[in-house]
């Protein structure tokens, strides 16, 4: 996801140098593009993608052009709007990878057991369809927003779980599930595994000092702690005057 929103960036800045981008430059501050914009955006920043990872599946860089919540199936995208407040706490593992190799992995697993990785990756689609319905709909007071993240908490755990079958798990990567987990959180890894990024569900009435305490011990194993809500922004570019190259 940091490829995607690197490229995004990069592409977003550069086409705002360039009519093509649709955007309205006689106002300083932050500017949105139009959809013909957002589709270039996109598409060049596919481009970037595929140059660092070889074949990307186009959704991160996506999520980060048009912002909000994706869901992706087979080359077709459309946006969902949340109905919950969603914040996770993500912790980076300092941990690097190789997303190509990681990805090569879970091609030759299933090529070793077809039967089995067929299973897990309906499983893995069955939760994304789940958890798409959930978050779509309406919760109108905490009761009916703690079910839903109870349920998106059960749903992170099984993904972990066929995520680890899929072998792109590490052990930087199972310290922090051990460690969230005894604050009864959820986790999963988030990327292409094998070290990167670790999300933690964070519930809505969830106290501020089991947060703080959380995040001072995954500090105190050497990884680093942010927290974001789900569902902001897409790309929008600053003007502070008239663009030059």
């Amino acid at each position: 996801g940091s490829s995607a929103a690197f490229c995004v960036s990069l592409s977003g800045a550069l086409l705002a140098l360039t009519a093509s981008a649709g955007l309205d430059y006689s106002n300083q501050g932050w500017a949105t593009y139009g959809e013909t914009g957002l589709h270039l955006v996109n598409k060049w920043a596919l481009e970037g993608e595929k140059i660092i990872h070889g074949k990307p599946s186009g959704i991160d860089n996506t999520v980060s052009t048009y912002g909000n919540m994706i869901k992706f199936r087979a080359g077709e995208l459309s946006r969902l709007k949340s109905s919950l407040p969603l914040r996770m706490l993500i912790t980076n593992t300092r941990v690097g990878r190789n997303t190509k190799a990681l990805v090569a992995g879970v091609s030759e697993r299933k090529l070793r057991h077809p039967d089995a990785m067929a299973s897990v990756f309906d499983a893995v689609d069955s939760i994304s369809k789940e958890l798409s319905a959930i978050i779509q709909t309406p919760a109108n007071d905490d009761i009916t927003v703690t079910e839903k993240e109870e349920k998106l908490e059960e749903l992170m755990e099984m993904n972990q779980g066929l995520l680890q079958c899929m072998g792109v798990s590490h052990a930087s990567i199972e310290t922090v599930l051990r460690t969230t987990l005894k604050y009864k959180l959820s986790s999963k890894l988030t990327g292409a595994g094998g070290g990167g990024c670790v999300l933690t569900l964070l519930p809505t009435l969830l106290s501020g000092i089991v947060v703080d305490k959380v995040i001072a011990e995954l500090e105190s194993c050497g990884f680093q702690c942010f927290i974001a809500g789900i569902g902001g922004n897409g790309v929008e570019v600053c003007f502070t005057g008239a663009p030059s190259i």
